[in-house]
């Protein structure tokens, strides 16, 4: 496997998605200022900069030139906590009703990592600014319960939400939007009922953060915080596993808070549990026995198995970046680690593949990277969505870069 041509394209392509450089901190019509540069998803549809996007748009640039915009980007994650009590949507005026999958305590986890590979003397005093930080996002916005933030509804764990109290848009903070999960099934609901469900991907993303913020309270001699984030991430654990997983079906499922039930919709958000490390041992063997095989496709793996509805780009046939990443490194995690290889490669593959050769009649995403593939038939176009479908897109670049390494094939290693 030769990846040096999509790799050439990738390194060369990062100039044309860093955006505010130089920065413009005050706010202009609808866009809030931010005090660093940052990196868009695309160049076509985008000037934001998105919460998501920027974690996984951060794992395609460590030890490159560009490194040191993922602290550009953390700095504009604290700046926007500071203000919002969250990292909005994106830094617009009108996403400031709901947020994304928040992975702020990753994102400064891994400054800290390359703060300390490099020796910077400011390393600690950053880490303990960045953890207060992330601890008030997590009270305020993933715990809350007053009417901005009320996503903290059942037994302590928490959903997606907007507060405008509308699925769809709440479906779009889960950065799911749109798919067929949280009762989703129905051609004219294509939001579900998101806001009625606890939903296994944010719960185990909520059990990481606890878990990085008693590893910060640890690093920074804290013994009475980390204690209290250790006691937090047990009881989520204990709950989830309670109310998500089912034993019969071996698989973590989204649970209908409102009705006492969980949805039996199988989607990769099942495999987030491998990923924050919250499963046991016996569960996850059990949920790669059975449902990895299901779930891998010639492309990497399909989002869910279950025959997508036209407008759902986040379901089958279509493969994501983010969730590719995520699964991988759940496997990685609990030793199936073969597993993870296979998804690298195949996933690769898929890009490679579309980048040199197009996907559909037309050639889509020919010379450049796409948003999201269809992993069933490797070189047919994706489900589009509402949205279309992004070229040139920064966390398959990211994600592509990151496996390159994984699999040892970058230059160098």
């Amino acid at each position: 496997m030769d990846y040096d041509d999509v790799m050439q394209y990738i390194d060369g392509y990062w100039p044309q998605l860093i955006q505010n450089d130089p920065p413009a901190p005050a706010d202009d019509g609808t866009l809030i200022g931010l005090p660093r540069r940052y990196l868009i998803p695309c160049r076509r549809e985008f000037a934001e900069m998105y919460y998501w996007d920027t974690y996984f748009m951060s794992l395609g640039v460590v030890g490159g030139p560009y490194e040191d915009i993922i602290f550009d980007m953390i700095e504009n994650c604290a700046h926007l906590i500071t203000r919002f009590g969250c990292v909005p949507n994106g830094n617009r005026y009108y996403f400031t009703s709901r947020s994304q999958p928040p992975f702020f305590t990753q994102m400064f986890r891994l400054g800290y990592a390359i703060k300390q590979r490099r020796g910077d003397p400011d390393a600690r005093d950053w880490l303990e600014r960045m953890r207060t930080l992330g601890a008030r996002e997590h009270e305020t916005a993933w715990l809350g319960t007053d009417f901005r933030h009320e996503r903290m509804v059942y037994r302590g764990l928490s959903r997606y939400r907007d507060v405008n109290a509308n699925d769809f848009n709440a479906a779009c903070e889960s950065g799911w939007d749109h798919s067929m999960r949280c009762s989703g099934l129905q051609a004219d609901r294509e939001s579900g009922r998101w806001m009625d469900y606890l939903p296994v991907c944010l719960n185990s993303i909520l059990y990481m953060r606890e878990r990085d913020l008693e590893w910060a309270a640890k690093e920074l001699g804290d013994a009475l915080g980390e204690q209290r984030w250790d006691e937090r991430a047990d009881a989520r654990a204990a709950t989830m596993d309670e109310l998500m997983w089912n034993e019969e079906h071996k698989f973590y499922y989204d649970y209908d808070w409102r009705h006492g039930k969980i949805d039996k919709y199988e989607s990769l958000a099942g495999f987030y549990p491998l990923w924050a490390g919250m499963a046991t041992k016996a569960h996850a063997t059990n949920l790669v026995k059975h449902w990895f095989p299901k779930f891998l496709s010639p492309g990497g793996l399909v989002t869910s198995l279950a025959p997508g509805l036209p407008g759902r780009q986040w379901a089958f046939p279509n493969g994501w970046a983010p969730l590719q990443w995520i699964v991988a490194n759940g496997l990685d995690r609990y030793g199936f680690n073969s597993e993870a290889q296979v998804v690298r490669r195949w996933w690769c593959e898929n890009c490679a593949y579309v980048f040199r050769n197009g996907a559909g009649i037309n050639g889509l995403g020919r010379g450049a990277l796409l948003e999201k593939y269809n992993v069933d038939h490797v070189g047919d176009v994706p489900e589009a969505g509402l949205y279309g479908t992004g070229v040139g897109f920064g966390w398959t670049n990211a994600v592509f870069a990151d496996f390159v390494k994984a699999l040892g094939l970058a230059k160098g290693s």
